[in-house]
Parts: C-alpha cells; structure tokens; sequence
C-alpha cells in the first residue's frame, strides 16, 4: 500500500519537470530563430547602405571625371586657337617686313639717283637745287604740323624755331671768320693772317739749322696777334738706290692771341645797321660765302640768334665748338668746317 503511494507521488514530478525542459527548450530556440532574423536583416541592410554609398560615390566620380574631360577640350581648344592667331601675326609681320625691305630699297635707289643727279649740276644749280630740297622739307614739316595742329585731343603747343639744315656742307671759297666769347663777337683775320704767315715763314728757315723746332710771332692785325711755330719734319723714300732720308720744313701750328682787350661787340647788336658785323658782311654775298664762327661755351645762345639772323640774309653758317681756356688756331692735320 505504502509502494503503490509512492509511485502514484513521484509520477507527477517527473512529467512537470519534462515539461519545463521543453518549454525553455522552444523558448531558446524562439530567440535564436528572433536574433538570427535580426541579425539577418541588419546585415542585409547594412550591404545595402554600402552598395548605395558605393552607387552614390561612383556617380560623383563619373560626373568628375566629365567635368575634367570637358575642361581638357575647351583648354585644348583655347591653344588650337592660340596657336593659329601667332601663325596669323607672324603671316603679317613676314608681310610687312617684306614691303618695309621694298619700300627702303625703292629710296635708297631714288637717293643715288639724286645724288648722280646733283654732282652733275654746276655750283650754282647745285645751290638752287639744295635750297629747293630744303624748301620741300620745310613745305613737308609745315603740312606736318597743320596736321597735327588739326587733331582733337592735341597736346599744348611748343614753339620751336625751326633752321632748315638737311646736310653739312665742307667749306670751300670764300669763308670770314668770327670769334664769339663772353657775349662778344669779333671779327678774326684769319684770311690775313694767313697770308702774313706764308711772307714770313720763308724768313725764319735758317734758325732751324740749329734747333729742331722754333716759334715766332706775327704782326696785330684788327686786334689780333698770333704765333706760329715751324719745325723740320723727315720722311724715308724708297728709291732705286735704296732707302733715303728726306727733310723738309713744315708748319707745326698756328694760334690767335688777344692784342687788345675786350675785342669785337656785345653780339646783341651784331645786326644793328652800323655794327662792325654787318660791315664785315656787306662786301661778300650770301650764295657764295659761309660765315664761320668760333663759338665758346659762355656763348651757345648768342651763336643760335646769330646763326637765325644769318639764315634770313642768306649765309650758310658753320660752328667750331672751342673748350674754355684754349685759343683759336689750326694745325696742317685738322680739320675745314662743315657749313648748314
């Protein structure tokens, strides 16, 4: 009776306790089935945001990459352009390199023609023909300026006094010289001087038969002295015999010294109508003589209102630059003035 109880007790316990087992059993299976799940499709959507962003950045990077190809071509298409604008500029400049060459080549040839022309002409055609050229190139200036003046928008005008002197001319003929210094001018005696000095020279070759060299002074003339020196000068000659030694006496140089003070006029009143200057000038006409003046740096000015005045009366005019302190002279080796 007691054994019957006891199983009859025990019985129960067993079933419940199984039954527990298998509860929990599907319980943990449910959660694992539930996790799996979630963790299925937070992986399905996390390969899905990353397939997106891959999308996503793949397209930003093809839209790129056009953008740059673009700027290739229109950069390309720029140089193209470039290039061909250079090819165009140095077309032209070819161009007028080539007409520039014919049109010196055309003047050059019409410039040796009219020099041919001009030494062909007498002395008296060849003064009518250069002042004909400087009346045409005064003619041409002048249209110039009109021009100009015409212009809107034109700068202040500038006065210039304007001295025809298209080329320089070497003096020969007739030729009176003019000292200009400290605002003075003087009359030179060059001409005189010079014929007094071929007199005397021939009276001074003995005292070279002692001394290599010697030094000798001429007479006053219109308040100028001067001095001049000789010397003996040997030169070798080749003859049949062989070399020989020749000497001869020669003319070393020549200066002007002041023999009075304060020589000449204020230059101011060179052109009044009974002014040394204009006496010196009345015995010798315009188209044949050049007026040469030795000109000091105190007195530029003076010497361009000289040489304006000259030009209105018709004389050509020459300028010989002197430093200060040395004086007026001249030497077998220098050089004739050169007359505008």
């Amino acid at each position: 009776m007691s054994r019957s109880r006891a199983e009859q007790f025990e019985a129960p316990g067993k079933d419940s306790f199984l039954d527990v087992v298998a509860n929990v059993v599907a319980i943990l299976i449910i959660l694992v089935i539930v996790v799996g799940s979630q963790a299925s499709k937070a992986a399905v959507q996390k390969e899905t945001a990353r397939l997106a962003a891959q999308a996503s950045g793949g397209g930003a990077g093809q839209a790129e990459a056009g953008s740059v190809a673009s700027e290739a071509k229109a950069l390309e298409s720029g140089i193209q352009d470039l290039q061909s604008t250079i090819d165009r500029q140095k077309l032209e400049v070819a161009f007028r390199r080539a007409e520039r060459d014919r049109v010196q080549l055309l003047v050059a040839a019409a410039g040796r023609r009219l020099a041919e022309h001009r030494e062909q002409l007498s002395a008296a055609e060849k003064e009518r023909y250069d002042l004909d050229a400087e009346l045409i190139a005064s003619r041409g200036e002048l249209t110039s300026l009109a021009q100009a003046e015409a212009r809107p928008g034109k700068p202040p005008r500038i006065v210039l006094q304007h001295l025809p002197t298209p080329m320089a001319k070497t003096v020969f003929g007739d030729e009176v010289h003019f000292r200009l210094q400290g605002h003075r001018l003087a009359y030179l005696p060059w001409d005189e001087m010079m014929a007094q000095l071929k007199a005397d020279a021939p009276n001074q070759v003995h005292k070279l038969r002692s001394q290599p060299r010697v030094e000798v002074s001429l007479p006053p003339i219109s308040g100028f002295g001067a001095r001049y020196a000789l010397k003996v000068a040997t030169q070798e000659m080749q003859t049949r015999l062989g070399v020989a030694t020749q000497s001869q006496v020669v003319l070393d140089r020549i200066f002007f010294v002041d023999a009075e003070p304060n020589l000449g006029q204020p230059a101011a009143e060179a052109f009044a109508p009974t002014s040394e200057f204009r006496s010196r000038l009345a015995g010798h006409k315009p188209q044949a003589t050049t007026i040469t003046i030795w000109v000091y740096s105190d007195s530029f000015d003076d010497y361009r209102a000289l040489k304006a005045e000259l030009f209105k009366l018709g004389y050509l005019c020459a300028a010989r630059p002197m430093p200060d302190g040395h004086p007026i002279g001249a030497a077998p080796d220098g050089t004739r003035s050169s007359a505008e």
